[in-house]
């Protein structure tokens, strides 16, 4: 069997990696916060990233200026008290045999003043878009003690024992404003042409290179092209602008460009959700390495969910290397079984950027939603118990496929009845909506995982006091999940369903529907309803619909909702539903209102935890552990965590 070209070996530069896999440099929000430090969390982290058998592991963006950083929490490699720090990051990553690298960064504009307790550095002032309180303008003289300081920076990295740095050109940052036609607004001699636009980042790699040396390797991450005329906006830089700067950086001897696209405006092409494409901006890369005549290597970025994904990349000549940021969060170990042959017991990502994205911008840190030990590699005992229990878990959704997964791994004797054919829960409902089908994924993943480590599963087996007695367990978990909630308003209505029964099949809905919650499950019923040509109407209380999406995934489905002439009422309340199914409402302006008649009206208002079991366990004096949905309605997320917190505390 031939090689896959993805795990042959490359060089960047004079370093040499094991294969074509990039884990990129993805905000964690680990670091401490404030002083931006290494921790014991972040370490683990990229280790696990290192064993799982990635060739190159770029650490996060770390900042080279205090005055740089958009948050407390990111990393700073500002003076050489924290080398030492650094050094035992180079180290966990070097162990496992990847080579490491690390972003170079100053945000410029999307700084926080708030955060560093200085005035945001600007490249220039853009009405409506850079700030004007706690901002000023750079000089020239700033400048030059910015290219000082990321050349100080990267020696810091070097002393720490880093195979190689990356300069952040990318996503709206410092370097990436001053090339751009839209932020660079200056009048002096790094401003107006496309040369002089140039002039700051390559005056930076000039700068490094002086104090790391010719030999080290250096990397660009570049914004090829940032597609604001996808906002309305015209002037940003377009991919030939781009492809031009990749020419100057190829002629400067820069090691690697690590390809990307957009900038802040545009931030929701970075890390887009599962409606996008797989490895979408491939072609990106492709323009830019034919641009510079395959003199350098470039790495291709962006929805590169799995090796196969990968693959087809390499061969078709789009790059190089791939770097796949959100398949190595979902699994770190990816490239190893990948190579091994066991791509069955790959965790896939399915897109949702719930616990990656997700986790980042809420400030928590990077997770996954379908690998809860991603971000709390150093936090759980996983090892072999020494006294292993008898364990039963009642409930084959996430939360109880989890449990069950880890108790068994930790040596315990494991059972998991369901009450349905099938495990899963409500993920094969999850799975149904537009763009979610990758979520079939994941039951036969836990299937095959449970089946390895010696879970008896037992189908189409309800539970009860009796049959819990029975199993004289030592531990029992409970992961009953939860039932859709059906408002009393409309058990009046002849034509009222919960979404459930329309996502199932189980009910065909009328031509014309309307949905009463819009919500993330009423929006996704809207988009699946709408698809398949019904006219469809969502009713939301809040002034916004969608509140509870991931914010990218959110950003996406408007525009698709627009398109299939989805009617929003928001500030809108039900009063009263009658028993011909006509909806009377208060409006936002407090006014009443009656609605047309729709031939099926559909409750997408939430879940509520199904606690018949649990009421008759603890009744019946019987202890156990309530877990996912059936403890606290949430998200996959949630339901993964939950399950993994109760195996591993057995």
């Amino acid at each position: 069997m031939n090689t896959p070209l993805w795990n042959t070996p490359i060089s960047l530069g004079a370093m040499r990696l094991r294969n074509r896999i990039v884990f990129p440099p993805m905000s964690t929000k680990f670091a401490s916060p404030g002083a931006g430090e290494v921790t014991e969390r972040m370490l683990a982290y990229y280790e696990a990233r290192a064993r799982g058998g990635a060739g190159l592991v770029i650490v996060e963006a770390c900042c080279i200026h205090d005055a740089g950083s958009p948050t407390p929490r990111w990393l700073r490699l500002t003076d050489d008290a924290r080398i030492p720090a650094f050094a035992e990051l180079a180290e966990r990553i070097r162990t496992h045999g990847a080579r490491s690298s690390i972003q170079l960064a100053h945000t410029g504009r999307a700084a926080s003043a708030q955060a560093t307790g200085r005035a945001v550095q600007i490249v220039s002032h853009v009405p409506g878009v850079t700030p004007y309180n706690d901002a000023r303008v750079l000089t020239k003289e700033d400048l030059t003690e910015l290219a000082d300081c990321w050349g100080r920076a990267a020696l810091r990295a070097r002393q720490a024992g880093f195979d190689s740095v990356e300069l952040h050109g990318a996503h709206g940052y410092l370097l990436s404003q001053f090339l751009s036609p839209f932020t660079n607004r200056r009048t002096d001699e790094y401003g107006g042409s496309a040369e002089r636009r140039m002039r700051f980042p390559l005056e930076v790699l000039r700068r490094v290179r002086e104090y790391v040396g010719p030999d080290f390797p250096v990397g660009y991450r570049l914004s090829a092209e940032e597609r604001l005329e996808e906002v309305g906006i015209a002037n940003g830089l377009k991919l030939e602008d781009g492809v031009a700067f990749a020419r100057r950086l190829a002629d400067e001897g820069i090691s690697w460009i690590h390809v990307s696209v957009g900038l802040r405006e545009t931030n929701f092409m970075v890390s887009p959700p599962a409606c996008v494409d797989k490895g979408w901006i491939s072609g990106v890369a492709r323009a830019v390495r034919e641009g510079v005549g395959h003199r350098v290597p470039i790495i291709a970025v962006n929805r590169i969910t799995d090796e196969n994904v990968a693959e087809d990349i390499l061969r078709r000549g789009d790059a190089d290397l791939t770097a796949m940021g959100r398949a190595l969060i979902a699994d770190p170990d990816l490239p190893n079984k990948a190579a091994a042959g066991q791509s069955e017991d790959i965790i896939r990502c399915v897109g949702c950027n719930d616990g990656c994205v997700g986790g980042s911008a809420r400030g928590t840190g990077v997770g996954c939603a379908l690998n809860p030990l991603t971000g709390r590699e150093e936090m759980y005992d996983l090892s072999r118990v020494s006294s292993p229990k008898k364990v039963l878990v009642i409930g084959g959704g996430v939360a109880g496929m989890q449990a069950a997964l880890i108790a068994a791994r930790r040596g315990h004797h494991v059972e998991l009845m369901e009450r349905e054919g099938r495990l899963g829960g409500l993920l094969a409902l999850a799975a149904r909506p537009p763009f979610k089908q990758d979520l079939d994924l994941l039951a036969p993943r836990f299937e095959h995982a449970l089946r390895a480590a010696g879970v008896a599963v037992h189908l189409n087996s309800e539970a009860d006091v009796d049959s819990v007695r029975a199993a004289h367990a030592d531990a029992v978990i409970l992961a009953a999940g939860s039932v859709p909630v059906f408002p009393g308003f409309c058990k009046a209505a002849p034509n009222a369903v919960t979404a459930d029964r329309v996502l199932s099949g189980a009910v065909a809905p009328g031509t014309k529907v309307l949905i009463m919650g819009g919500g993330l499950i009423g929006c996704e019923t809207a988009e699946f309803l709408a698809e398949r040509g019904h006219a469809v109407t969502v009713l939301e209380m809040q002034p916004e619909v969608a509140r509870d999406m991931e914010g990218r995934t959110r950003r996406y489905m408007m525009p698709r909702l627009k398109k299939y002439g989805v009617t929003l009422l928001t500030g809108t309340q039900v009063l009263h539903i009658d028993d011909r199914g006509i909806v009377t409402v208060k409006t936002p302006d407090g006014g009443e209102r009656t609605l047309p008649a729709f031939d099926t009206l559909v409750a997408a208002v939430g879940y509520r935890p199904e606690t018949r079991l649990a009421e008759e366990l603890r009744a019946a004096g019987i202890p156990f552990t309530s877990i996912g949905d059936c403890d606290h309605v949430a998200k996959i997320l949630n339901a993964a965590e939950s399950g993994l917190a109760a195996g591993a505390a057995l």
